[in-house]
């Protein structure tokens, strides 16, 4: 007989063996037995309900069958077994629910006795299948390296020349941790990186500019600084051939001396022709070419000590027209006519370059109010050179602002910024040379 029982052991299910035909009850108990329990279910913890029942005893070849326990109002599930010889037996039974992650399974051992009927008692015990699991949650800290600053030897190289030396200081916290380097150039094209490393290098291949980027990893978070190396590539210059030698002109002969006659004397000898002046040496070589760019348009008499001065003083990469004569002919024509108009600033010559101070240039006599109405002699060619940037040679849609203007004056990204520099430079450390 099978019923309700405690969550652990569900079902108890009666399996009557005797000799003879085999008789299997499947549905149904007696309306006797039914007294007390219509309308009950094999309902299992959590809702599932049993329409099955099976048994199977183990003999050679085992006997099975099915015990339908669906319809309602059953709560046994027995069957009849007959035809067994006499001997020990085992039948096991197991529960089939609507619910597929819960089983139903039980065995008894019973002895078969000739001429008699054995009763075998089975509990079945119900177990729910496990669907869920569960994660272990381990967490762990990670200092990410920090980008702390990025240097280079230049800004400015030379196709065919030696590597520009570039390299970054990296914090890293976590012990242990490798960074790994990932430097880049956009445009490429313009020149080749080293080693991917803290320390690297740059090499111009093409004229142009570029700007350089870095990224660093730990390999599970990192860092990166967009464009902060401005490269600028320029050609390699070639020497001017030098300028060959007038040869001197020949001596001209000497003039024949005349003799007196004396007094019965005989005639004086004839004076000897004069000798040819030698031949003038040929001219020595030209000094190298300079491509024909002169920094601060200097009288011709002192452009040889201008740009002696201006060289010592400063840096081609951020100072000066020249460096950009080749990567941005655009910005490198804005950034002379800009320099030109701050050296001469009309008359007086000079005048707004004062020891280096090139304010007026833009302002004029409007520098308190230089943001809203500037009247320097050089106002068009400082707002249009203000508007060039040199490094992505573009030129911003709509002319530089007076605070713009002014902002960029010591910017080498723009041309006025170069122009600025240069000027700068002339008027306080190479006054005299440059003839201000």
């Amino acid at each position: 007989m099978i019923r309700k029982a405690a969550s652990k052991f569900l079902i108890l299910a009666a399996v009557t063996l005797a000799s003879g035909a085999v008789a299997v009850n499947c549905s149904k108990k007696s309306d006797k037995d039914d007294i007390g329990s219509v309308g009950l279910a094999l309902v299992l913890p959590g809702g599932g309900i049993v329409n099955t029942v099976s048994y199977s005893i183990n003999t050679t070849p085992p006997i099975t069958g099915t015990i339908d326990v669906s319809a309602a109002g059953t709560t046994t599930a027995t069957a009849l077994v007959s035809g067994l010889a006499p001997g020990s037996y085992i039948v096991t039974m197991n529960a089939m629910g609507t619910n597929p992650t819960q089983t139903c399974m039980g065995s008894a051992p019973f002895t078969v006795v000739a001429g008699q009927t054995a009763t075998a008692m089975v509990i079945l015990q119900c177990s729910q299948t496990h669907t869920n699991g569960s994660v272990a949650i381990n967490g762990r800290f990670d200092q990410c390296p920090f980008i702390t600053s990025v240097s280079s030897t230049s800004l400015q190289g030379v196709v065919g020349g030696p590597a520009i030396n570039i390299g970054a200081v990296v914090s890293e916290l976590d012990p242990g941790d490798t960074v790994s380097y990932n430097w880049t150039a956009n445009p490429t094209g313009i020149g080749t990186i080293g080693a991917q490393a803290a320390s690297s290098t740059f090499t111009c291949t093409a004229a142009g500019g570029t700007q350089l980027s870095l990224a660093v990893s730990d390999g599970i978070c990192g860092d990166s600084l967009t464009n902060v190396l401005p490269i600028t590539c320029i050609g390699g210059g070639t020497a001017g051939a030098g300028g060959s030698g007038t040869a001197g002109a020949g001596g001209s002969a000497g003039t024949g001396g005349s003799g007196t006659a004396g007094a019965g004397g005989s005639a004086g000898a004839g004076g000897s022709a004069g000798t040819g002046g030698t031949a003038g040496t040929g001219g020595t070589g030209g000094t190298a070419g300079t491509g024909g760019c002169v920094e601060t348009n200097p009288p011709a008499a002192l452009l040889a000590s201008c740009t002696a001065c201006l060289n010592l003083n400063m840096n081609p990469v951020t100072d000066g027209c020249c460096g950009i004569q080749t990567t941005d002919p655009t910005g490198f024509g804005l950034c002379q006519a800009a320099s030109a108009c701050m050296r001469a600033g009309g008359p007086p010559v000079g005048l707004c370059n004062v020891g280096g101070d090139v304010t007026t240039c833009f302002c004029g006599s409007n520098v308190a109010s230089c943001d809203t109405t500037p009247n320097g002699p050089c106002l068009a060619q400082e707002t249009a050179a203000a508007s060039r940037n040199v490094m992505t040679m573009m030129t911003d849609p709509v002319p530089a602002t007076p605070p713009q203007v002014q902002a960029r004056i010591g910017d080498p990204v723009y041309a006025l910024g170069r122009a600025g520099n240069i000027q700068t430079i002339a008027g306080a450390f190479c006054a005299v040379e440059c003839g201000f």
